[in-house]
């Protein structure tokens, strides 16, 4: 039997059972026992004929639903792969990144022990300038003074030579000091 004959048939069959049934129930109105069969065989026959036509629809949807599902648990799967790779990627990372961590302190340490050890040796060598730029400074001090002070003493010297000889010379020391002194200026050189 074709398909289309036996839906016709079998859709005929659940018209009039519930036909039959209608007017089992319109004669009387008492409870029937075979108005209940007469349901229950209604209610078999609908169900055969959804069924019946639902069958490949419902299978093709949950067979497309089962793929869908397939896909994303694959999907789901790939991600979770992917997520997991990352995630120890990430974990190298953070390892390498606290060696580098390590690595870096103990380069800036030695670089500022570097760094201190010529601050050092430019301020030691800056005291030095420091200590020949004082002692040529208090050298040339002691020189100027030295020859200001001599200055001072031959200006002291002299004045004094001169306060003694203002009061030891008399008269006639006087007049033979002009003669003698202008005995060499007339005399040729």
């Amino acid at each position: 039997m074709k398909r289309g004959a036996l839906t016709a048939l079998l859709f005929a069959g659940a018209v009039g059972l519930a036909q039959s049934a209608g007017a089992a129930e319109a004669a009387e109105h008492a409870p029937n026992p075979m108005l209940l069969v007469f349901h229950a065989i209604g209610l078999l026959v609908l169900i055969g004929v959804l069924v019946y036509f639902a069958r490949v629809p419902l299978r093709d949807f949950l067979r497309d639903r089962s793929d869908v599902l397939r896909r994303q648990l694959e999907s789901a799967q790939q991600a979770l792969d992917s997520a997991r790779a990352e995630n120890e990627q990430i974990k190298a990372r953070l390892a390498r990144i606290g060696d580098e961590h390590e690595a870096l302190v103990r380069e800036a340490a030695e670089l500022a022990e570097r760094e201190r050890v010529r601050a050092t040796e430019r301020a030691r060598a800056a005291a030095d300038r420091v200590r020949a730029e004082a002692q040529r400074a208090a050298d040339q001090e002691i020189e100027r003074a030295r020859v200001e002070l001599q200055r001072e003493a031959a200006r002291l010297a002299t004045t004094l030579a001169g306060d003694l000889l203002r009061q030891s010379i008399t008269a006639d020391d006087e007049q033979r000091l002009v003669a003698e002194f202008v005995e060499r200026i007339g005399r040729p050189s």
